[in-house]
């Protein structure tokens, strides 16, 4: 099933956004509490990780619910017409400064994240499971999530770059709140008004929660890539959450964070593209291994070789190259498990499976960010001041050498993920033809029917 270029590039816009308004929250919203709002280092980590973990294991109940979605528009699109609209309005109460005692600030805080969270769910899920039912071609697949994760490396470059600066500039988190949360509301309607989804796997019945953990428990793959994408999100949120700790405290150069974010861009996105080429070469599962393992290895030795800003960009640069081959590859793995997951049990539910990784990926983000303003406290940081040498000692350890060993580790699932290219070429044919058998076995009943009448 063949997707145009131009329908690849209207679903990416949706990434686009969708990641412009999730990174401005992943990576500033700890520094908004404790810088800004006025929320002790611990008592945020505390607020992060209760938040995402609640949120993060209400995830598969709400992909159960999309997967029993039925309407004219089909089982996803719905959710990016309405949701960005909520979203929009949620954001700018999640960053607002109110006066309120601390205690007050604590709890604003809590159910505004809390909300906001619950709302972001019911358009990243719906968003990223219709990967799965744009096409089911192998090939046309990885253009449909290579596009849309090269936007997302753009869209979370873009907000990472300008954030700061607005804020600098505007005295306040509105701007950035709504300018990110206005573009992705634009950019998911575009998705929506341009992008169809082309398969439709009939239901007899409502699928259960009974039924959702059979499929999943049954899908290795899937399990081994969930593993590892959340070591690697976990590693990635821990770092972020200390980058503009580390270019504040330890280098002094809070004035090149922007810079360093911007440069980013050219070997991430060079790393996205040179995914197709080396996935074509060495398959998706062994370009995921040697992207992580580069990735780790660019972090230990920034630690060992680093010194100085020149060396920082290098490494960096090198680093990002690696990760964005990998991020393209895993993504197109998990489109992957859906079929495995339909062959192993009879049922496709594409919204269960991707709410699994949404599910993953704000608990990664729940240990990332918890951790690192754990980290902080403990190493006794006060905002606005000169650091101690341990606190400037730890935030570069946390910013290089154990991100470094926890990006290694993420290879070690992929060696019990066995839907290798070959194996996945198989399960498309005898999916095929089981739904070939199962219309043939509809028709004859139907056919039995009038004939008996």
């Amino acid at each position: 099933m063949k997707v145009s270029m131009k329908t690849a590039i209207s679903f990416g816009m949706g990434s686009l956004g969708q990641n412009m308004l999730y990174t401005l929250t992943v990576s500033y919203l700890l520094m908004f509490y404790t810088d800004y709002l006025g929320i002790a280092a611990a008592s945020a980590g505390v607020l992060l990780l209760v938040v995402r973990v609640i949120d993060a294991f209400a995830d598969p109940l709400f992909g159960i619910f999309m997967d029993n979605t039925h309407t004219r528009w089909g089982k996803f699109r719905p959710y990016l017409l309405f949701t960005p609209v909520v979203l929009t309005v949620l954001t700018l109460f999640l960053f607002m400064q109110p006066n309120l005692s601390d205690n007050g600030k604590l709890i604003y805080a809590f159910v505004t994240y809390a909300v906001w969270s619950i709302a972001y769910t019911f358009l990243d899920v719906p968003y990223w499971s219709m990967t799965a039912v744009i096409t089911d071609d192998p090939r046309q697949r990885t253009k449909v999530v290579v596009v849309p994760r090269i936007m997302a490396i753009i869209g979370a470059i873009v907000s990472s770059a300008l954030t700061i600066p607005l804020v600098k500039a505007t005295g306040s988190w509105t701007v950035p709140a709504l300018l990110f949360s206005g573009v992705c509301m634009l950019c998911m309607w575009l998705t929506f008004f341009t992008v169809k989804e082309k398969i439709h796997t009939p239901r007899k019945e409502t699928f259960k929660i009974s039924a959702a953990w059979t499929l999943l428990r049954s899908n290795v793959p899937l399990l081994m890539l969930l593993l590892s994408l959340f070591i690697v999100d976990m590693t990635m949120n821990l770092r972020s959450a200390f980058s503009i700790y580390y270019f504040k405290y330890v280098l002094h150069k809070e004035n090149l964070i922007a810079l360093y974010t911007a440069v980013s861009i050219v070997p991430i996105l060079a790393g996205a593209l040179l995914s197709i080429g080396v996935m074509k070469k060495i398959g998706k599962r062994n370009t995921a291994v040697v992207g992580n393992i580069g990735f780790g290895l660019s972090y230990i030795l920034l630690f060992l070789f680093g010194h100085g800003v020149t060396m920082l960009f290098v490494w960096s640069i090198l680093g990002t190259l690696m990760i964005g081959m990998s991020l393209i590859a895993m993504s197109s793995m998990l489109a992957d498990t859906v079929e495995y997951g339909e062959w192993r049990t009879g049922d496709r539910a594409e919204a269960t499976i991707f709410s699994t990784n949404t599910f993953r990926s704000k608990f990664a983000d729940a240990m990332g960010g918890s951790l690192g303003a754990f980290a902080l406290a403990m190493t006794g940081y006060v905002p606005n001041q000169a650091q101690s040498p341990g606190t400037v000692t730890s935030i570069g350890l946390f910013f290089s050498v154990i991100p470094g060993v926890l990006m290694i580790l993420a290879a070690l699932p992929f060696l019990k993920y066995k839907l290798t290219e070959s194996f996945y070429d198989q399960i498309l044919i005898d999916i095929k033809l089981r739904r070939t058998a199962a219309d043939k076995s509809r028709f004859d009943e139907g056919e039995g029917g009038v004939i008996g009448a």
